[in-house]
């Protein structure tokens, strides 16, 4: 099971973010930290008539699937 309590404030924001479909503009040393954690993954998209390459983030299914779980399980503070 993936722990996502040890995650820092803004990885875990960043992670959400990505989760829901928001990949763009964040800072990229938080992106390689949640690579380097296998929380999401990372592809490349070429910017068709130039040279330049953008990654392009996603959480995998199942580590999305666990996210939900855990979030489910987490107490709502009023």
């Amino acid at each position: 099971m993936t722990t996502f309590r040890n995650l820092s404030p803004k990885q875990s924001e960043v992670f959400e973010q990505i989760a829901v479909g928001n990949d763009a503009g964040h800072n990229p040393r938080t992106l390689d930290a949640l690579w380097r954690k296998n929380l999401i993954e990372r592809t490349e998209q070429s910017v068709k008539g130039t040279l330049f390459v953008v990654y392009r983030y996603h959480v995998p299914l199942p580590i999305h699937r666990e996210w939900c779980e855990w979030c489910s399980q987490q107490e709502v503070s009023e």
